[in-house]
Order: C-alpha cells, then sequence, then structure tokens
C-alpha cells in the first residue's frame, strides 16, 4: 500500500511537517493485518515511487487547493494497475468531483473504513465507489497512535491530542468533517509525548483545532508532564481561541 499526501511541492510548509492522517491509517493497517502489508507513506516524487515499488494500492489524501495534483496521482496509478483510494478534507465535503481514475472515495474518519475495504480487496468482493464510517470512533482511545516509524520524524514533530471542535465558525470545516469534539485521554497523550521523545523530538505542536477546551483534562495532562522526565527537556507548541485562555489557563501553560 503506498499512501501519499497530495502537497504542492513548491510549498516548503506544506512538506514541513509529516501527515498524521495516513499514519493513523497506516497503524490500524497493521493492527488489523498484522504484516500482510507492506506500507509506505510519501509526499513527493509520486511517479517515481508508483513506477519503481508497483503498489498495488494507492490511497490519496488532499485539502480542495492541492486537489488537481490529487488528480494526477490518481491517473498515475490507475494507469500503473493500482486500485485507486481518495480521502481527506476534500473529497469528504464534495465526493462527487470524484475522476475516473479514482475507485473509492472514503468519506470522513477512515481508520476502520480503510481495513474494512482492504478486507473487501483481499476477498476479491467489489469495493462501492464510496466508503464511510457508520459512526466516529469513540472512545477516541481505541485509535493506535500514528506509525511514525513511517514518517519522516525530525527533532520537531506534530501530534493530535483531539479531533474536532466545540465551536462551529462558519468558516471552518474541522466541526462538519469530525460532527462532534472527541478528547485522548492525557495518559495516552503522555504516551505518545514519550513515544515521541524516544525518537528524538524535542518540541511537539498540538495541531488540535482548541486543545485547551476540556480543562479538566488540561490540568491533569499538565501534571503527568511534569513527572515524567523524559518530557523535561521537550517545549510545547499549540493553538488557542482568544476567550478560552483565562488566568488560570495560562498558567498551567
Amino acid at each position: 500500500i503506498l499512501f501519499v499526501n497530495a502537497i504542492n511541492p513548491l510549498s516548503e510548509v506544506q512538506y514541513r511537517w509529516p501527515n498524521l492522517g495516513l499514519g493513523y491509517l497506516a497503524s490500524s493497517v497493521r493492527l488489523r493485518f498484522k504484516k500482510e502489508f507492506d506500507i509506505r507513506i510519501i509526499d513527493r516524487a509520486v511517479k517515481e515511487e508508483i513506477s519503481s515499488w508497483s503498489p498495488d494500492i494507492v490511497g490519496i489524501t488532499s485539502v480542495s487547493q492541492n486537489y488537481n495534483y490529487a488528480k494526477q496521482y490518481a491517473a498515475m496509478a490507475k494507469s500503473s494497475g493500482a486500485v485507486v483510494v481518495i480521502g481527506g478534507m476534500h473529497i469528504s465535503s464534495l465526493p462527487g468531483t470524484m475522476t475516473s481514475d479514482m475507485d473509492v472515495a472514503v468519506i470522513g474518519e477512515g481508520e476502520r473504513v480503510i481495513c474494512d475495504l482492504l478486507e473487501l480487496h483481499l476477498d476479491g468482493k467489489p469495493i462501492p465507489r464510496t466508503m464511510q464510517a457508520a459512526e466516529l470512533i469513540d472512545p477516541i482511545d481505541q485509535i493506535t497512535r500514528p506509525a511514525r516509524d513511517l514518517l519522516n520524524i525530525r527533532v520537531q514533530s506534530s501530534l493530535f491530542s483531539s479531533r474536532g471542535c466545540p465551536y462551529r465558525c462558519t468558516f471552518c470545516f474541522s466541526s462538519r468533517y469530525w460532527r462532534k469534539v472527541r478528547f485522548f485521554s492525557a495518559e495516552y497523550v503522555v504516551d505518545e509525548l514519550l513515544e515521541m521523545a524516544r525518537m528524538g523530538v524535542r518540541r511537539a505542536n498540538f495541531y488540535d483545532d482548541l486543545m485547551i477546551a476540556d480543562q479538566k483534562r488540561l490540568v491533569k495532562l499538565a501534571e503527568m508532564i511534569r513527572h515524567e522526565p523524559a518530557l523535561a527537556k521537550m517545549r510545547f507548541w499549540l493553538n488557542a481561541r482568544a476567550n478560552t485562555v483565562t488566568e488560570e489557563t495560562a498558567e498551567i501553560m
């Protein structure tokens, strides 16, 4: 399986951070199928990788501004004989934009769907044009941490401690995509931070829409981090909505 993050290769900011979404998919496939699939995750040199590796399945994720790249990659993969799967924010919002080179679109959260899709493929059964999870995974701690060994991990790396946002700003797609906010437990997050520390990460960037929304979890998370010697030199970065930052929150941070 070749997972492709369709980015603009001329935009440095787009390939600065690995795509954690594909990392989650890879770890879910590993958990369900053990060693049945060989998996790679890339965001550049897609044509060369398809040509040299000849993957059986190519899964592509894309946001709207890069969808033309996704269409090009789908055409390359289809011409090589691979099953082409499209997922991500764009296709989840506009499934009607699928091209004839795309065999199936995964709409919304994909960890369980990608595994169900692979089951159909292995059994030789027909795969529908679109697949979507009947419900979101809850509690979210059931999701296996992303396969960072397949990603280009550096001294700085990113993580999610939640999915979704309690606000519904009209300009933001996140709350529509996730439908509700779910938080990984403090224990789950600290375990992930420790894993990152063992890989040499020294700055952890929280990519949550609103990581501080659950105040009780924030207090517990801060306390747990303070008591982990391995995290003593790690630095943290996050965004927060201004009206949610209180004096108490600032002190915890």
